[in-house]
């Protein structure tokens, strides 16, 4: 059996020393013939770790396994370019080969030294001779770059790309379209926001002067509903009706701009007459020099109420038919 190991090993060597097991074989996978050496990787680097397969045919297949771990082939290894870290005899299935794991530390040709190995003799067999080719990112071989891979297109780009364009061009037209017809529009919108905001103040001073009355005496609130109010009328109309009389409060103009087609769609009670009507009655119990009579207050402060709450419904209204233009065409009907 001896002799056979050794015709197989003779036969293996020759082979090496002739192909130089140049990565594990040049052609395609499968060309190699079936009882050749070859490396995994296929290609192996510098400082990277490989493994050499010899398959040693069916004349060793009542070969034992048996493995010989680093900690016994560190004495042995003197060569520095290779260093052997492992060596295995694997028997599977009648399937016998030896795998040598190593470590390469130069580029080339390689060649595994002859180890004493007790196992190795044992069994005839031995690694000396055995060649691989080790390649290296340092040296100048013929080295093709392969193609740039095309650029990788994301589901949804062209959606996103055309997406934000159109929508840049609608935002500046837009813009521009604000500009040319949009600007008045606006103005009007925030006219009718600070008129809606005035309101609200009125009703909500009217609120609180009420509650104050049970804590309160009437002169103090006779005389905060005569400044506050005021106050308020003049924000609303852009006139200085803090300043005036009673007398010339007759002056202002409906409180709310009428329709064109129905100038009586705006109440009476929102004009300077009524103003007129009640600031009279303010200033005669503020100055008449008799006690105020609570009852009078209050009724004054409801008919204020009225005032407020019909200015709000009207506005509310007119703020309806300017927003949606059918409306009016139905309220005419």
């Amino acid at each position: 059996m001896k002799v056979q190991v050794w015709i197989f090993l003779v036969g293996c060597l020759t082979v090496s020393l002739q192909t130089g097991f140049p990565q594990a074989g040049a052609g395609l996978p499968g060309a190699t013939p079936p009882d050749t050496p070859y490396l995994i990787p296929q290609t192996l680097f510098v400082g990277d770790l490989g493994r050499l397969v010899v398959p040693l045919g069916p004349a060793s297949k009542d070969f034992q396994p048996f493995i010989v771990e680093k900690a016994l082939l560190k004495p042995l290894n003197e060569q520095r370019d290779l260093v052997i870290q492992r060596i295995e005899l694997e028997n599977r299935g009648g399937q016998v080969r030896l795998l040598v794991d190593f470590v390469p530390y130069a580029p080339g040709f390689l060649t595994l030294p002859d180890l004493p190995i007790p196992d190795l003799r044992s069994r005839g067999l031995s690694i000396a001779g055995l060649r691989v080719w080790i390649a290296s990112l340092l040296t100048q071989e013929n080295v093709v770059l392969s193609e740039p891979l095309p650029p990788l297109v994301i589901p949804g780009t062209t959606l996103l790309i055309y997406g934000s364009t159109a929508g840049i061009l609608l935002i500046l037209l837009g813009g521009i379209g604000f500009q040319v017809w949009g600007r008045d529009h606006l103005q009007d919108v925030q006219e009718r926001f600070r008129r809606r905001r005035l309101i609200r103040a009125m009703k909500r001073l009217l609120r609180n002067l009420e509650k104050a009355l049970k804590d309160e005496s009437p002169e103090a609130i006779l005389c905060r509903l005569s400044g506050a109010f005021r106050h308020c009328l003049s924000l609303f109309t852009g006139m200085p009706c803090q300043a005036m009389d009673a007398g010339e409060l007759k002056t202002l103009p409906p409180l709310l701009p009428p329709e064109p087609e129905r100038p009586e769609a705006v109440p009476s009670i929102l004009s300077g007459i009524f103003l007129c009507g009640i600031f009279r009655r303010c200033d005669a119990l503020r100055f008449s020099g008799a006690p105020i009579n609570q009852q009078e207050l209050l009724r004054i402060l409801e008919e204020l109420q009225g005032f407020t709450h019909t200015l709000d419904q009207t506005d509310k209204k007119q703020n309806r038919l300017a927003l949606l233009p059918w409306l009016k065409q139905k309220a005419r009907a």
